[in-house]
């Protein structure tokens, strides 16, 4: 590969690192939710009950987190220690500005998915930092 084609290609990846870090989370969002409510519906369970609810936006809020994390740090090109951590804090950040409107709505919902997204993101954040990037295949 050239180093014009390889330096295209490096700019490319940074530049698609926060939007795909966010369709990523989206899309980890709605496959986990999706899943869950059919899944419990398939059992006859009601999807809307609270202990269901309470599974589903949990797990679907935590994998949002974490998948935007993993994505973010996966396209990342270099760096990806210091790409790890300010996604995890925009992350934090996001869910923190979003605190207030749920707050001010009494949506407690999406009070407890916002917790839900911080612990997906800060325990991938953390899970990647912690190891050694080239051994986990971020290398």
């Amino acid at each position: 590969m050239s180093l014009e084609r390889a330096k295209l290609a490096n700019a490319l990846r940074w530049i698609g690192v926060l939007p795909g870090t966010l369709l990523g989370g989206w899309l980890a969002w709605i496959l986990v939710n999706g899943l869950n409510r059919s899944t419990f519906a398939w059992q006859g369970i009601d999807p809307d009950s609270f202990f269901s609810r309470v599974f589903i936006e949990g797990v679907s809020h935590g994998a949002l987190g974490a998948a935007s994390v993993y994505v973010g740090a996966r396209l990342a090109p270099s760096h990806k220690r210091v790409v790890v951590l300010i996604l995890a804090a925009l992350l934090l950040v996001g869910a923190g500005f979003l605190l207030f409107p749920a707050i001010m709505l009494r949506d407690w919902w999406a009070v407890y998915g916002g917790g839900g997204l911080v612990v997906g993101a800060v325990g991938v954040a953390w899970s990647i930092y912690a190891r050694d990037l080239s051994e986990s295949g971020f290398g």
